[in-house]
């Protein structure tokens, strides 16, 4: 399961604000996965056969800017499960690892959201805590266009604040220097990556829930039972992969446990950041 980390690539400081652990009943996720696939993928396993996840957030420093993307689970008690989870192997606590970086959230200016899942926006909702701004006191919250369509009617606002506060961005969008919107659709309407250019020629995707683990990325045909349209989906995955194949690129991915940082390999096949590989 992940922990707290920081990296730096060139102008970018990236920290992984971890929130909760998960353990996802594979088959249920991956319904069109064959048994036989996940052979070669056992590491990503938990002893009970359960996909190991994460969820969090990822603190994005570059110059003067400072965001956050996405916010987290937010308030859990560790036995909340849906029909896909199996059980949450630990819970985190988001506030206390951003107190950890030395961050105040109140603080933050802008909370970039890849999609309105309630694993990604926790700790912005309106009943994240006992301030009715969230935790986030201040952010203004950056969202694609299409995400706020998404919202079902009469369900209420999905973040504090939502009307006055809601920044839509379109594909290409840039929210603050070496910072814009990629869309990828199909896991929601609206789902949004953000490139984070690291001012040295590379660049970092952080692409939600595009893809959900390591294991997915050498099979972007396997159905996701998550996805809105799962067509849409599968066209936005393998133009994510062939993407991170390129050189200086590379991908987060808040859900790929305790890999979160890394690249897609000559053979099409996740490569885990190593900071001895890294080069520079």
């Amino acid at each position: 399961m992940p922990g707290l980390w920081t990296r730096t690539l060139g102008e970018l400081t990236l920290s992984y604000v971890p929130d909760a652990g998960v353990a996802m009943i594979r088959e249920r996720l991956y319904p069109s996965a064959a048994e036989d696939e996940w052979h070669e993928n056992r590491p990503h396993l938990t002893e009970g056969g359960h996909l190991s996840m994460g969820c969090g957030a990822l603190l994005v420093e570059r110059g003067d800017t400072r965001l956050l993307i996405d916010a987290g689970h937010g308030r859990i008690s560790g036995s909340e499960v849906e029909h896909f989870q199996h059980a949450f192997g630990h819970v985190r606590d988001l506030p206390g690892s951003l107190a950890a970086l030395g961050v105040d959230p109140g603080e933050l200016e802008m909370v970039a959201f890849t999609h309105f899942h309630g694993d990604h926006t926790g700790w912005a909702r309106p009943d994240a805590t006992d301030d009715p701004r969230s935790l986030f006191t201040r952010a203004r919250w950056m969202v694609g266009a299409g995400e706020l369509e998404s919202v079902a009617a009469g369900t209420g606002p999905v973040l504090a604040g939502q009307d006055g506060r809601t920044v839509t961005v379109t594909d290409g969008t840039e929210i603050a220097e070496g910072i814009r919107a990629w869309s990828l659709p199909g896991h929601t309407p609206g789902h949004t990556a953000w490139v984070l250019d690291t001012g040295d020629g590379r660049e970092v995707v952080a692409f939600g829930d595009a893809l959900h683990s390591p294991v997915q990325v050498a099979h972007p045909e396997w159905e996701v039972i998550l996805d809105t349209d799962r067509d849409e989906a599968e066209r936005s995955r393998r133009r994510l992969i062939d993407h991170l194949a390129r050189d200086g690129v590379y991908g987060f991915g808040v859900h790929f446990a305790d890999q979160q940082l890394g690249t897609v390999d000559g053979s099409g096949r996740w490569c885990p950041w190593s900071d001895a590989a890294d080069g520079r």
